[in-house]
């Protein structure tokens, strides 16, 4: 049934003012692109036509579900009328409205709740565990998500987006692995496929080149993919493993970010063929696929029944395309689709290469297909997701084939939602799956938790104790809101002695070192207050803002110690040591504005406003001195311990030498008159 809805009514839980009858009803979605639809109802008679108005809302099915569209454009003709359509979670270009809304290092679903809470009428749902930052100033909710904007959710976190009704769903992947197949390559022309193979990338021999050019010893530097003799030539490219070293060149940390470190050139050839294979079963040697289906136009054809699958295909869902001359097989996933409202089934869908898409084109090197984490320890969710979905893909036939039979496998399921016991468990000789939710399209439950022969696998394990040789991942968070206790992280040697501890008191070595990095107090802000003590640089600084907004700073650098006013760039003290022969000396310097003192333990000199000294008073070798320009005596000289005679010295000719407290004052001269 298709409802339509006045532009003013919004219960959208009770039928809509009018039924349609449309001759033609589809949905057209493009994998993280718009979604169209388009009805086409003809003029009839009873009038139904005339509730097709702008802004109206369609209520129609749709591949993830009944769906509401809002009519944004529409053509009328003598016979039918045809609406254009839009999700009505677009209608978040207009009234959700982000100011000034920065996430801080949030997960996917921390973030799109914080996006969305200027409107409680949207709603979002994401699995993104990663961490990440945005900053959106003036963007509305649509172009904070997925606009031309390096800020933009999907470009920060990544995620495939599912429009549902008000509701937005951004997982890291959008469908599933069913297990379907298609197959491609028959060079037999037939209407309704479009194949789209590109071989330019296939890789079949790799030269594998290690950190500082080690390569495989002997004739053969080079390993073979499994593939090679499928293709008529052998395609060869070098490829860089800088994760792959000798002893000699490894550095401090390697070992615990991944880095394989070798002794001997043996170990370095293994270590070179594992990571080349590994290329290979990431799809390296295979072709990228893409094939354009039109279920309709196969409807009457024998090649039908092999793609009729597709009919119930979500977007997003793996597809495994099967070569079926060279025996190859490349994952692609449903990136586009369009579905039949009225027949309620995909008529068409493009299924496209995911695995390439990450990688610019080569020439000569070949880039190399990262796992799922990367050398300094990120996780790369697709590569994770990946991971999952083939666990998921395989433990989908097990719970496909549950029977209460124990030599196969058994499921257990609640599916009364609100129900105590709702969700689901399967379980059998391969292991076990748990899921307490369904899917997006509710065929299904939603299996997150997996247990099997080579690991456990889920979105959160919660533990009491774990050991491993080593955790590795993204953000790592102890204690917090939910665990009911303060976080603590202590390490101990192998004797369990406690060598390191960090908790809500700080952290506190009890045996080992610091090394590298900065460490700063609570209230560090440069320039205003707080304490930074520089490890790499041997720094200590410490900043004050005092009541009347002076600022000063203490700098503790090699042999200084620096007093600043940071409000008067030329007010400062120094003390220190600097190199003097074959040794150092104390020094001290004070100014304000250039007038002050510079003292070492040789001199002391008092400083004139421009910067030059006014007064040395210095230690010779025949003793102390003073030079200055003027020298004021406040009561009398001593030489020697004995005060300066005063009187006059008289000679023969009349003339005479004036002394005060054994200081020349003036006198007189013959031929020259009075001296003063």
């Amino acid at each position: 049934m298709i409802d339509i809805y006045n532009p003013d009514n919004t219960d959208y839980e009770k039928n809509g003012n009018m039924t349609l009858a449309p001759t033609s009803a589809t949905v057209h979605a493009v994998l993280n692109k718009a979604w169209e639809a388009k009805i086409i109802h003809p003029i009839d008679s009873e009038g139904r036509w005339k509730y097709i108005k702008d802004e109206a809302v369609v209520k129609m099915p749709s591949f993830n579900g009944v769906q509401m569209f809002r009519v944004k454009h529409k053509v009328k003709t003598n016979t039918e009328i045809t609406a254009y359509m839009e999700p009505v979670f677009m209608d978040a270009r207009n009234d959700c409205w982000l100011m000034d809304v920065r996430p801080t290092e949030k997960t996917g679903q921390q973030a799109l709740d914080i996006m969305v809470s200027s409107n409680k009428k949207y709603h979002v749902q994401s699995n993104i565990a990663k961490s990440s930052t945005a900053y959106y100033v003036r963007k509305n909710l649509i172009e904070a998500l997925n606009g031309d904007d390096d800020n933009a959710f999907v470009k920060r976190w990544g995620g495939e987006i599912i429009f549902d009704n008000y509701k937005v769903i951004v997982n890291e992947r959008a469908g599933r692995d069913n297990g379907l197949r298609v197959s491609y390559g028959r060079n037999i022309p037939s209407d309704g496929i479009s194949e789209d193979a590109d071989f330019s990338d296939v890789i079949t021999r790799l030269i594998p080149i290690a950190y500082n050019g080690y390569m495989i010893s002997g004739d053969s530097p080079w390993v073979d993919s499994p593939l090679i003799h499928t293709y008529p030539t052998i395609k060869i490219r070098t490829m860089s493993f800088d994760d792959v070293k000798m002893r000699v060149d490894a550095q401090e940390g390697d070992s615990e970010n991944g880095v394989i470190i070798c002794d001997t050139q043996s170990e370095m050839d293994e270590a070179l063929r594992v990571k080349c294979n590994e290329q290979y079963k990431l799809g390296l040697d295979k072709p990228k696929v893409t094939l354009e289906i039109d279920l309709v136009m196969l409807q009457n054809t024998e090649s039908y029944k092999e793609y009729a699958d597709l009919e119930s295909v979500f977007l997003g869902d793996t597809v495994h395309c099967d070569h079926s001359v060279l025996d190859i097989t490349t994952d692609g996933k449903v990136i586009e689709l369009e579905y039949d409202s009225l027949r309620e089934c995909v008529t068409s869908t493009v299924i496209g290469d995911y695995i390439y898409n990450y990688f610019d084109n080569v020439t000569s090197v070949a880039q190399r297909i990262d796992k799922a984490i990367t050398s300094d320890g990120m996780v790369i969710g697709e590569q994770v997701k990946g991971i999952i979905d083939g666990i998921r893909a395989m433990m989908r036939t097990q719970a496909n084939n549950a029977h209460p039979s124990p030599v196969r496998s058994m499921i257990f399921e609640d599916l009364v939602e609100g129900s105590p016991t709702y969700g689901a468990l399967c379980l059998g000789t391969m292991g076990f799956q748990i899921a307490n939710k369904r899917t997006a399209d509710g065929k299904e439950w939603d299996w997150r938790t997996f247990g099997t022969g080579a690991g456990f696998f889920a979105d959160l394990i919660v533990a009491g104790t774990m050991l491993a040789d080593r955790i590795r991942g993204g953000t790592f968070l102890v204690g917090g809101t939910g665990t009911g206790k303060d976080g603590e992280i202590v390490v101990q040697d192998e004797k369990g002695n406690t060598i390191g501890r960090w908790d809500i008191n700080g952290i506190k070595i009890i045996k080992g070192l610091i090394s590298g990095g900065k460490i700063q107090s609570s209230n560090y802000v440069e320039g205003q207050s707080g304490t930074e003590y520089n490890l790499d640089e041997g720094e200590f600084v410490y900043y004050e803002t005092y009541e009347d907004g002076t600022r000063s700073k203490v700098t503790i650098s090699g042999h200084e110690i620096l007093f600043k006013n940071l409000s008067n760039e030329n007010e400062f003290v120094r003390i220190g040591f600097e190199k003097y022969g074959s040794g150092f000396r104390p020094t001290l310097t004070m100014l304000k504005d250039g007038r002050g003192i510079a003292a070492n333990i040789n001199q002391i000199s008092l400083l004139t406003g421009n910067g030059s000294p006014g007064v040395n008073m210095m230690l010779l070798d025949e003793g102390p001195a003073i030079q200055a320009k003027h020298i004021i005596a406040t009561d009398s000289l001593q030489v020697a311990g004995k005060k300066g005679k005063s009187g006059r010295a008289e000679f023969s000719d009349g003339s005479y030498m004036q002394f005060e407290n054994g200081l020349f004052v003036g006198g007189y001269t013959t031929e020259g008159g009075g001296i003063s």
